[in-house]
């Protein structure tokens, strides 16, 4: 009897250690986090021109034909002039291939084109890193970069990429 209590209650609180979630909180959506990178909390408006204009690089072979499928995407949306929605097929593709360079570059082209010149900046470097030897993306870049300083006032380091550009 005593060996039967003792079971019924190991069971019991076996039971209570089980986890209570339920499969609805399991299907929620992950929290939204906002993307953008803020430095000294400045908010620089968008120039008028553009003195380097950069071209699209044609697709580079990636490892997944998901990505290739999420890059058409963004590029149409990108023509449609829909760039957020272009971002975030982006983003989708970089979830998948974090390390692909070139994903990071056109997400630079698009931060550009929306006027937000600091985190252009910061996704083209960071591009460049993972560009290794193609220096197609390298220069692209390097274009992308001189543009965003130079539309922030930093024209010094906008004359450091052309210098850079020049020098290949």
């Amino acid at each position: 009897m005593m060996r039967l209590l003792g079971i019924s209650l190991m069971a019991l609180f076996l039971q209570s250690c089980v986890s209570t979630r339920s499969v609805e909180d399991a299907s929620r959506e992950p929290a939204q986090v906002e993307d953008r990178v803020v430095i000294n909390g400045e908010v620089l408006p968008l120039p008028e021109e553009r003195d380097i204009s950069a071209t699209s690089l044609p697709n580079q072979p990636s490892s997944s034909a998901v990505v290739k499928r999420l890059v058409a995407s963004a590029e149409r949306h990108q023509d449609a002039g829909d760039a957020d929605t272009a971002l975030s097929s982006l983003e989708r593709a970089l979830r998948i291939e974090p390390r692909n360079a070139m994903l990071w570059s056109r997400m630079a082209d698009i931060r550009v084109g929306q006027g937000d010149h600091k985190q252009a900046i910061q996704l083209a470097a960071k591009s460049n890193t993972l560009a290794g030897a193609n220096m197609q993306l390298r220069r692209q870049n390097w274009y992308l970069m001189a543009n965003a300083h130079k539309a922030l006032g930093n024209f010094d380091a906008a004359e450091k990429f052309r210098v850079k550009l020049l020098e290949r």
